[in-house]
């Protein structure tokens, strides 16, 4: 490469720089001397690193397609090696003719604009070479004075000896704005161009590798005035800019007389890119909701701000947990059965219990107008008897057995706690807690609840996967009348699906930084937390066996494959749900009005089991079956008598019909756990309770 001599540059630099007295009494006349007299301080060394770029994050599903984009600049880096010499070639013919050979500054050009602005006492013209384009953008700022022009050709200078050109034209091209929003090169060729694949109705961002030469010298045409240039505010004059910029590159020899006819010919694009980068979809805007407020993310930094921050411009790829093929199930499933009921919506939420992967997730529809995700926004709706697998998991905790025996007999009154009823006929008289599992009988439930403690049970739901503070010590809280999210009711199923191992739910699965570094994977940073053992979580999913083998969730069964479930309804029928487990896959639905808690959405038997059952064997066709564990040691315990003030066992391990136990414990019977203090539990009067005599033979384990 031919550099300028050294006589002229030493010269030019004398006149501009003031590196000499003359140049230095020529600079006092003018605005700007103090700058150019002290030029000297601008050393290399004193130019560090430029200013950092906001970047643009990126969303991907598990199949790596893009499902989100999130930013303040719609800007993402690339190598120089990924841009074509096309388009580089096209910014250097029209931007700095010189650049390769220049010394930061081109010599004539600064000439020229220095006598105009000099006359005109304000900066008119730039004669900015790409190099000070870019000590103006990542170094200064954009005014428009004397001293800060002077600033921007000696750091010009400077930071041409300090980096190679390669260097230089990589941070300009991802620098420069290109209008639209389109901040850097690659940005503006995925925002102005697109191209449609054979076979496929929808149309794509163009490739760097797709670019023609039209296009290319569109893209530098539009520079220098990005907003009032480019084609879709002023399509002539960014036509004449095309023109012009074809006609630089045909000169410098980088493209034919034929490219250039044909360049000039070429539609422009028509298609005006969104300017906002914000989530489109419910999976997008959970995403970054998950990103700043879950501790899961915390390696983003130590306060929301931060954390922000990093998501909207530190260039993250963002690998999200969903299946798209799961996704589709999901929405298949929905639109199978959910027009059944006009007026009523639903939501699913499905994960790997294995790892806490949130594979699928239905918002309910309307997100994009409502911006409302029903799947995890607090507080949720009720869940019904869906609750109870968490009174079935603190009972196992506690030492209780499925062939422990309680009363279900409706109404059922409890003193001071109130009283509730069963929702079903037949449900009345003594039964095994095996049995009033399978037909989701309330009075059982709520007499278990007092036996095993409101403080066990709600601690119990809290490491299962409840996150929410809105749990109360009352006696429709097993029978899901407090409110809670899909999400969390599939992150307790999870649980009992991995053998009562908690994994909190994972919507983001990996987190790479712009400089490829892993910065979030959660199969190395998410560790599992024991919640309940893993006898007591297998004995509880060998109970919900039942729910779908001969109970209330027939409607749920897999097609060759074991499951197990658990159907909840609330009063009025207002919300139906269904949560349904498999070892390698859970899942769960709710069913109701998107707006408000309107009576008619059905038992969770009917709608959500439907839904469940189409949705879980389309999700795990071709998935080996994997067998639900056997019910172990905890399912095996002898039968007791479930009292509202403990679980009862007599020397003799029997009970008769009709005999009086007390409700403090004398010698002869042993009651686990101990009926909880003053402290934790307000205790009814002390009275005798009478064990009603069956109504039929003694039910067997079904």
């Amino acid at each position: 490469m031919n550099k300028v001599p050294g006589a002229f540059r030493n010269f030019v630099l004398t006149i501009v720089i003031g590196g000499v007295a003359v140049g230095a009494c020529l600079a006092a006349l003018i605005p700007g001397a103090t700058t150019i007299a002290t030029a000297h301080h601008y050393t290399s060394d004193k130019i560090k690193e430029l200013r950092g770029l906001n970047q643009r994050s990126t969303i991907f599903d598990s199949a790596n397609n893009v499902i989100g984009v999130l930013g303040i600049q719609n800007r993402e880096a690339a190598k120089l090696d990924e841009v074509p010499p096309l388009i580089q070639n096209a910014v250097i013919d029209v931007e700095d003719k010189t650049f390769w050979n220049n010394d930061g500054i081109d010599v004539n050009g600064v000439f020229r604009a220095f006598v105009k602005n000099l006359t005109s006492g304000k900066i008119e013209q730039g004669g900015s070479t790409i190099t000070q384009q870019l000590v103006k953008n990542r170094i200064l700022n954009s005014k428009r004075d004397i001293n800060r022009k002077v600033k921007e050709l000696v750091l010009a200078v400077r930071l041409n000896e300090k980096f190679s050109k390669r260097k230089i034209l990589e941070q300009y091209l991802n620098t420069v704005y290109f209008g639209q929003g389109s901040y850097g090169v690659k940005a503006a060729v995925e925002r102005f161009f697109t191209t449609t694949d054979p076979g496929s109705p929808f149309p794509r961002p163009k490739r760097f590798d797709e670019v023609t030469p039209g296009e290319a010298a569109l893209l530098a045409g539009v520079i220098s005035n990005p907003e009032g240039n480019n084609p879709f505010v002023d399509p002539e004059a960014a036509k004449k800019r095309r023109d012009f910029a074809l006609g630089q590159m045909l000169d410098q020899g980088d493209i034919t007389a034929e490219q250039a006819t044909a360049g000039a010919q070429e539609p422009l694009p028509t298609v005006k890119p969104e300017a906002e980068l914000r989530p489109k979809n419910s999976w997008a805007e959970e995403v970054q909701n998950r990103l700043y407020d879950d501790p899961l993310y915390a390696v983003l930094g130590s306060t929301r701000q931060e954390r922000k921050d990093r998501v909207l411009k530190g260039g993250l790829k963002i690998y999200s947990s969903l299946d798209p093929k799961l996704q589709q199930d999901a929405q298949n499933a929905m639109d199978a059965v959910l027009p059944e009921k006009p007026g009523w919506t639903g939501s699913l939420v499905s994960m790997d219990p294995t790892t806490g992967l949130v594979k699928a997730m239905y918002a309910g529809p309307g997100f994009e107008s409502s911006q409302y995700n029903i799947a995890t926004s607090y507080p949720g709706r009720q869940a019904g008897s869906t609750w109870k697998v968490i009174t079935i998991s603190a009972a196992m905790e506690s030492g209780f057995s499925p062939n422990d025996l309680v009363d279900g007999t409706s109404p059922c009154k409890f003193g001071q706690y109130g009283q509730t009823s069963n929702a079903g006929e037949g449900e009345n008289g003594r039964m095994t807690f095996r049995k009033a599992t399978a037909d989701s009988v309330n009075c059982a439930f709520a007499r278990t609840e007092l036996a095993v403690g409101f403080n066990k049970v709600i601690d119990t739901a809290k490491v299962m996967g409840i996150t929410q503070e809105t749990l109360k010590p009352i006696l429709t809280l097993t029978l899901g009348t407090i409110e809670s999210t899909p999400t969390e009711m599939a992150t307790v199923a999870a649980t009992l699906a991995n053998g009562g191992l908690h994994r909190p739910p994972v919507f983001v699965s990996k987190i790479v930084g712009p400089d490829g570094e892993v910065v979030f994977d959660a199969a190395r940073d998410v560790t599992p937390t024991r919640a309940i053992s893993a006898e007591s979580a297998a004995c509880a999913v060998d109970m919900l066996k039942g729910v779908i083998t001969g109970g209330t969730g027939t409607a749920a069964r897999l097609s060759g494959r074991e499951s197990a479930g658990k159907t909840g309804t609330t009063d009025n029928k207002a919300d139906a749900n269904f949560l349904h487990i498999t070892p390698t896959l859970v899942s769960f639905v709710w069913h109701g009005n998107s707006t408000a808690r309107i009576p008619g959405a059905g038992f969770g038997g009917q709608i959500p089991a439907r839904i469940s059952k189409r949705y879980m064997d389309a999700a795990l066709e071709g998935v080996p079956e994997q067998a639900l564990p056997a019910g172990g040691a905890a399912c095996a315990r002898k039968g007791a008598f479930i009292l509202e003030t403990g679980r009862a066992t007599t020397d003799n391990g029997q009970l008769p019909p009709g005999d009086t136990v007390p409700t403090l414990t004398p010698p002869s019977v042993v009651v686990n756990p101990p009926a909880p203090t003053a402290a934790t539990r307000p205790r009814p009067p002390t009275t005798t309770t009478t064990i009603p005599p069956p109504t039929t033979t003694a039910p067997t384990t079904p």
